[in-house]
C-alpha cells in the first residue's frame, strides 16, 4: 500500500515538470505556474502524513538524528519526507522557471536537473544567473 502511495506521489507533481520542460510557453504552462493549488495539494497530504506519522509513532519526536532516522524507518515517516522533497523541489522548479523568464535564460535544462536533484539544478541556475545579473541595467543605477 505504501509502495502504491509513493508511486501517485511522485507522479502527481510531473505534469507540472513536463509542462515547464516541453511546453514553457503553453497557455496552461503559465496559469499553473502562478497556480498555488499544487502546494496547497502537496501540503495538504504532506500534513495528513506528518499527522498520521507523529500519531501513530512510538518513538520521541525530535531532531536529533536517531529521531529522524526512525521517523524515515518508518512508512508513514517516509512518505512525508517524499512528498517534503517533491513540494520543495516542485516550487525551486517554478522559481527558476518563472525568474528565468525575467533573466532571458533558458530553464530546461536547469529544470530537468532541479527535478533529478534538486540542490544541484538550483545551483547551476544560480551560478548562470548571477553571471547574467552583472548585466542588469537595474542593478547598475546605483
Amino acid at each position: 500500500m505504501a509502495e502504491t502511495f509513493f508511486n501517485f506521489f511522485t507522479i502527481l507533481p510531473l505534469p507540472i515538470w513536463a509542462s515547464m520542460i516541453l511546453f514553457p510557453r503553453a497557455r496552461f504552462t503559465q496559469r499553473i505556474v502562478l497556480s498555488n493549488w499544487p502546494y496547497i495539494v502537496l501540503g495538504g497530504i504532506y500534513a495528513v502524513l506528518l499527522i498520521s506519522q507523529i500519531l501513530t509513532t512510538t518513538q520521541p519526536l525530535g531532531f536529533s538524528f536517531q529521531a529522524l532516522r526512525a521517523g524515515f524507518n518508518s512508512e508513514l515517516g517516509f512518505l512525508a519526507g517524499w512528498v517534503h522533497y517533491l513540494t520543495l523541489d516542485l516550487f525551486v522548479g517554478v522559481w527558476i522557471f518563472r525568474d528565468a523568464k525575467y533573466w532571458g535564460i533558458s530553464a530546461s535544462v536547469f529544470l530537468l536537473v532541479t527535478l533529478f536533484s534538486g540542490p544541484l539544478g538550483l545551483a547551476g541556475y544560480l551560478i548562470i544567473r548571477h553571471r547574467k545579473s552583472k548585466t542588469d541595467p537595474i542593478k547598475n543605477l546605483n
